[in-house]
C-alpha cells in the first residue's frame, strides 16, 4: 500500500508493499552474542497437575525465555542503561512511522581498532530533518546475524561522532553492532553518554538501537521507519525495526 507522511513541510511517499525487516530474533539456536553473556534459555513449565508442553501431552505451551536483551538480538536501549534516571523503556514514544536516513559506513582502521569517526561519516547531513539514522558497517558479511563478538573489539563509535549526530537533529541511532562503545572501555561509556546526556541530564526522547542487521538489498538514502518496541520495565528491550522505501 502507498501512504503519505507530511514531515518537515515535505509530503514522502512510503511503499509498505516493499518492507524490510532488519531485526535480528532471538532463537532457540544459531543466535548473536557478545559481553560473554549467556544464550537464551527456554523450558515450559512443568508441575504434578499441569504441563505447559504439548509434546509432552499439555494442553497449551506455556514457556517462559530467559535473555540478556544487550546480548541475545536486535534491542532498544533508553538513557537508563548509563544513567540513573526515572524513567525506563515504558516511557519512549515512537511515532507509527518516521523518515530515516540509512548510511554506509566503512570504519577507520586506529591502532587495532576499527573506529566510526567523523570521516566515516562523508558528509552526513539532515535536510529533512529526520528522526532516525541507520548506521550499517562494511563489510556487510550475512554473518553478523549469528556472529559471537565476545573477545573480538568489535568496531564502536569514536564518542565526539554521537555529539555530532546529535547536532544534526536525529534522536534515534540503529546500528548493525553490538555496542556504540568500545568492548572493553573502562566502564566509561562516553558514545553513550555523549548521545543521552545534554549537560549532564538525560532526555528520554532519544534511543539506541544495536544488533541490527541491514541486507545489502537496503539502499542507502531516506526510509521510512517503524520501531517496534514493547513496554518492559528496563533499560533495553528486544526490539523489532521495520524499514520502508520512501521518496
Amino acid at each position: 500500500m502507498q501512504y503519505t507522511i507530511h514531515h518537515a513541510n515535505k509530503d514522502f511517499k512510503v511503499n509498505t508493499d516493499h518492507a524490510v525487516d532488519i531485526t535480528l530474533g532471538i532463537n532457540k539456536s544459531e543466535n548473536v552474542n557478545c559481553y560473554y553473556l549467556s544464550g537464551p534459555s527456554f523450558s515450559y513449565f512443568e508441575s504434578e497437575a499441569f504441563s505447559g508442553n504439548l509434546s509432552k501431552g499439555g494442553s497449551v505451551n506455556c514457556e517462559q525465555m530467559t535473555f540478556y536483551a544487550h546480548a541475545s538480538g536486535t534491542h532498544t536501549e533508553c538513557a537508563l542503561h548509563v544513567a540513573d534516571v526515572d524513567f525506563d523503556m515504558r516511557h519512549l514514544d515512537f511515532d507509527p512511522l518516521q523518515i530515516g536516513v540509512l548510511i554506509s559506513v566503512s570504519p577507520s582502521p586506529i591502532g587495532p581498532d576499527k573506529v566510526i569517526d567523523l570521516s566515516s561519516l562523508k558528509g552526513l547531513n539532515n535536510p529533512y530533518d529526520a528522526k532516525v539514522l541507520m548506521v550499517r558497517t562494511l563489510p556487510n558479511f550475512e554473518s553478523k546475524a549469528v556472529a559471537n563478538y565476545s573477545g573480538t573489539n568489535p568496531v564502536y563509535f569514536e564518542p565526539d561522532v554521537l555529539l555530532f549526530i546529535k547536532s544534526l537533529g536525529f534522536e534515534h541511532l540503529i546500528c548493525d553492532i553490538p555496542s556504540i562503545d568500545k568492548e572493553s572501555d573502562e566502564g566509561k561509556l562516553l558514545a553513550h553518554k555523549h548521545w543521552f546526556l545534554d549537560n549532564g541530564k538525560a532526555t528520554v526522547k532519544r534511543s539506541i538501537t544495536e544488533l541490527a542487521y541491514m541486507p545489502d538489498k537496503l539502499s542507502d538514502g531516506l526510509h521510512a521507519v517503524q520501531m517496534q518496541v514493547p513496554k518492559i520495565q528496563s533499560d533495553a528491550v528486544p526490539s523489532r525495526i521495520i524499514v520502508y522505501p520512501c521518496a
